[in-house]
């Protein structure tokens, strides 16, 4: 009977161990492989000096970036994976050490404008045609057209005769129109960026609620007016333009 006590004990410490030591490889394992390579994605952090930080408006090198392995749920939206992608970006705000870098922290699209650019609000009234899907982020070409001249009354009663709405951008049946007038028109800027579009009511126009998809289906509102990146020399001939009269058709091209 003693010989199978102690048989029994020695099998249940053997049990016991065994639970043990997979106890702690489970958690090691989890710790030092799961935790930080399945349940982890790779992303781009800012490095900088203790105590100091890198000031909105700054361009990012090579050196103030590095990769880093960090957990999926703390991940935040528009997160940035490739070093490349923004090195020699600007920063859209003060970024402090370690921070994970976003397409909303970073100018990744280079919309936020130079020393030598602006960004130029196009007043509605200002406006001969535009494009009713157009979005941030897009690029547009911009032609000058009479205002009061009568290419341009000509061009609109031709518009109404063959159904499109003289309204910007659309057509009587909802498609989008970039027919030119056959005369009275020329190029003023080609691949010009879109930072905003603005609605009646000044609200941004994105595809949706989410935010900008450029699936362009749907929009959360009509389009109005864009703010448009220029060189300041050329906002300044713009608004010269537009103190003679001038209208602008405004045609998305990217």
């Amino acid at each position: 009977m003693s010989l199978q006590r102690r048989h029994l004990l020695k099998r249940n410490y053997f049990f016991a161990f065994l639970i043990l030591i997979t106890g702690f490889g489970g958690l090691l394992g989890y710790d030092l492989y799961f935790k930080p390579y399945v349940l982890a994605q790779t992303v781009v952090k800012v490095k900088v000096a203790d105590g100091n930080f890198l000031p909105k408006n700054y361009e990012l090198t090579a050196n103030d970036l590095y990769l880093d392995a960090v957990q999926t749920k703390d991940i935040p939206a528009g997160v940035i994976t490739d070093i490349r992608k923004v090195e020699h970006k600007i920063t859209n705000v003060n970024l402090t050490n370690g921070s994970i870098l976003t397409d909303y922290l970073i100018d990744v699209s280079e919309l936020e404008p130079t020393a030598d650019e602006g960004i130029f609000p196009i007043p509605k009234e200002g406006i001969y045609a535009i494009n009713g899907s157009l979005r941030s982020r897009d690029k547009v070409d911009i032609y000058l057209v009479e205002g009061d001249s009568r290419n341009t009354s000509a061009v609109r009663d031709r518009n109404a005769a063959n159904g499109i709405d003289n309204a910007p951008g659309n057509s009587s049946d909802g498609r989008e129109t970039t027919e030119l007038p056959d005369s009275g028109a020329s190029l003023f800027l080609a691949g010009a960026t879109v930072n905003y579009v603005r609605s009646e009511d000044n609200n941004d126009v994105l595809d949706s609620e989410h935010g900008n998809t450029n699936n362009r289906f749907t929009s959360t509102g009509k389009v109005a007016s864009p703010e448009l990146k220029l060189k300041k020399s050329d906002g300044r001939r713009l608004g010269q333009y537009l103190e003679q009269g001038k209208k602008l058709w405004i045609v998305r091209v990217e």
